[in-house]
């Protein structure tokens, strides 16, 4: 290196009579050269020169291009992960559904028919004798006489009046049996003791998963943008470093002009093709990069793996916030505003309507009844007949369970712990969401800081480059100032878009922290 210096020493200092004065290119750096005070620009200067530069080209919007609310869009319509929030939704409606139909009246209707062994009920083996008239004094008690009618003779009692003779008494028991009946119960304690708390568990935890279903819809909507903006970072950098492919192929090509002219090493050559080969390695990985970030954007909307076209100006800010609170400020909106918090609260209100509710069981059970039967025989009947009969009754019952206040406390419990562990989950999110919160706000800060900081960078590094480049053509410049320059170009185009991606995922995750994307 210090004798490619020395050449070009010597070239500068005595260059050939016939050559007209060459000017040194360093000049044009100096503070006070003009190229200098060009670059003291405005904002509005500096963002025109980033869209005329091979970036900025790079990256203008296609009609029809990908943009981040179409990715939202069809990522929500696509996502697994919302339809189980749905379902979960239907699951706690069923149960709200459930625990109505719990507390109606029971009403219960039965048919059944029964094949009886054979059995006989008698009292004795003998006939059974019975007068209609007793004996009186001084006649006999029993006489026997004319039968009425004359024909044969009768045992006749003392009035003349025939004896009756009965034979054995027996009862039949009917061997069919049917019967239709139908009974009715109402739970009147469940509905003084439990019946409000039970309907108010089940709704609250309704409105829990309604607000886990819309928390999930924004984090998906959330999740997808952050997706699309990476995948830009895929495509402003493969713009990036084909751009420096382009310029390190000249400045290669300028090497080997002087290294024919005798004024650059072999080394110089081969450090600039290096370079070549490195950039080409990047584009590789770059490509790399893209094409996986187009894969997990086509994953997340469930449609086939293909090339998109950026539609959306990413150089362009965001929306406008408008005048921000202070970040405390903020942690409390975002701690009353977001979905999660308040499907935990409801959560946790759904428990306490659940303890509520089960405490009834430690009191006895008050229930009112009604029976019908139609039956053949029928029961309530005697002697029991092959005929259709109906019968009914009504009242009330009360009952108590020993057991039962042992198995009520352990549920309590239950109930108790959950509802402490829901309360401690959502302690846990409002701290998670007051990092978060402060997180992106800072990010965004600092985003806003960067964006014209970068810009001012990246013209400087293409002037600074420019004059290099013009200097190593010339031979005024070492290999290390042009491949210093190359890198610098490289990085300042990289922050330059970087800090405008930046801005955009810092704004999207400060709506996403705060609250401010949730559905109306």
């Amino acid at each position: 290196m210090i004798a490619i210096a020395s050449l070009f020493v010597v070239a500068l200092a005595a260059p050939p009579s016939d050559a007209a004065a060459v000017p040194d290119p360093r000049r044009a750096a100096s503070p006070d050269s003009a190229a200098s005070q060009a670059l003291a620009v405005d904002t509005d200067e500096l963002e025109r020169i980033l869209r005329e530069s091979p970036l900025g080209k790079g990256l203008v919007p296609v009609a029809g291009g990908l943009t981040d609310d179409a990715v939202a869009e069809k990522a929500v319509a696509a996502s697994p992960s919302l339809q189980i929030k749905q379902e979960a939704i239907e699951r706690a409606a069923a149960r709200v559904d459930q625990a109505i139909v719990s507390f109606l009246p029971t009403l219960g209707v039965k048919a059944s028919y029964s094949r009886l062994s054979k059995a006989a009920i008698n009292f004795g083996g003998g006939a059974s004798v019975a007068a209609v008239n007793g004996p009186s004094e001084g006649v006999a008690p029993i006489t026997v006489g004319d039968c009425p009618g004359g024909q044969g003779q009768c045992a006749l009692d003392p009035q003349g009046v025939p004896l009756v003779i009965t034979p054995p008494f027996k009862i039949q028991i009917p061997l069919n049996s049917y019967s239709l009946s139908a009974n009715l119960s109402v739970p009147i304690s469940d509905y003084i003791l439990s019946l409000a708390p039970a309907r108010k568990g089940t709704l609250a935890a309704r409105e829990s998963a309604v607000f886990a279903r819309d928390a999930e819809r924004v984090k998906v909507q959330t999740d997808a943008r952050l997706a699309y903006y990476n995948w830009l970072r895929g495509v402003a950098s493969l713009v990036v470093i084909e751009d420096s492919l382009e310029r390190t192929r000249s400045r290669l090509v300028d090497a080997e002009n002087l290294f024919n002219a005798g004024s650059a090493t072999r080394s110089d050559v081969l450090r600039v093709d290096a370079l070549v080969s490195s950039q080409q390695s990047a584009i590789a990985d770059a490509r790399a990069f893209r094409k996986i970030a187009e894969r997990n954007l086509a994953v997340m909307m469930n449609e086939p793996t293909r090339a998109y076209d950026v539609g959306e100006d990413i150089l362009a800010p965001p929306p406008d916030l408008g005048e921000l609170p202070s970040v405390d400020d903020l942690i409390t909106e975002a701690q009353a505003n977001r979905l999660e918090v308040r499907s935990l609260e409801r959560a946790v209100d759904g428990t306490h309507q659940n303890i509520r509710a089960t405490r009834a069981q430690y009191y006895p059970r008050l229930d009112a009844f009604a029976d019908a039967l139609y039956a053949n025989p029928n029961q309530r009947f005697f002697p029991l007949s092959p005929v259709w009969r109906a019968s009914w009754s009504v009242g009330v019952q009360l009952s108590y369970t020993i057991n039962q206040s042992l198995r009520t406390k352990a549920q309590v419990r239950e109930l108790k712990t959950n509802k402490r562990e829901l309360v401690l989950q959502a302690e846990l999110m409002r701290r998670a969401i007051a990092i978060e919160v402060a997180q992106a706000y800072h990010d965004r800060e600092r985003a806003l800081a960067a964006i014209e900081l970068s810009t001012r960078g990246l013209a400087s590094s293409v002037e600074a480059y420019r004059v290099a480049s013009e200097n190593y053509k010339l031979g005024a410049a070492t290999t290390n100032e042009i491949i210093a320059a190359e890198g610098e170009q490289v990085q300042a185009a990289l922050r330059a878009v970087n800090s405008r991606i930046d801005l955009h995922v810092a704004t999207t995750r400060l709506l996403y922290a705060t609250g401010r994307l949730n559905p109306k």
